[in-house]
């Protein structure tokens, strides 16, 4: 059930491949559409707090009333990348999971139903190979293809220094909208 997508592959993300650094082959499970007529990633803290919850909430369904052919992407980690892939959902938004590790595994492990569900509405992606695990330096690299997939980024919340940040500086840098 894993597909390998290059460049050379209709299915591989044209946004990505503009970027400098696009990964030369990703490995991706589900069905979601990675050239999605719009894509949206949100990310930040892993301590999401009530009132970042809400938003997501508010924002996920004003999105799918608004826009409802949007793509939402996100880390699958915990706090806003896990609330937003749950808020989508429950809302029949399509959304994928960026992961910094191989298919073959998944972090946080307690995220394991969400992914399952994912997979039937949306999708996993990531360029690492089977057998990759989740080293730190993987968690980094990977924001730099959750900010590349996107139109446009948002940060809901953050600490002073964190993924959700260095996600939206990579965003800016590839030309991407941050709010």
């Amino acid at each position: 059930g894993v597909r390998v997508l290059t460049p050379c592959d209709s299915g591989y993300p044209r946004r990505l491949w503009e970027c400098v650094d696009a990964p030369l082959v990703l490995y991706a499970r589900g069905e979601a559409c990675l050239n999605a007529r719009r894509v949206v990633s949100v990310v930040g803290t892993r301590r999401c707090t009530r009132y970042g919850q809400d938003l997501i909430h508010s924002f996920v369904h004003r999105l799918k009333e608004l826009c409802p052919e949007v793509l939402v992407v996100s880390g699958l980690a915990y706090g806003v990348d896990i609330w937003a892939h749950r808020e989508c959902l429950a809302n029949e938004t399509p959304t994928v999971g960026v992961l910094a590790h191989g298919l073959d595994t998944l972090y946080p492990q307690r995220h394991r139903d969400t992914a399952n569900e994912m997979v039937a509405h949306g999708g996993l992606v990531t360029e690492y190979m089977t057998h990759t695990q989740p080293d730190k330096v993987n968690f980094v690299r990977r924001n730099r293809i959750t900010a590349g997939l996107c139109d446009a980024t948002i940060l809901v919340e953050s600490a002073a220094k964190g993924g959700g940040l260095i996600t939206t500086r990579i965003a800016k840098e590839y030309n991407r909208d941050v709010f």
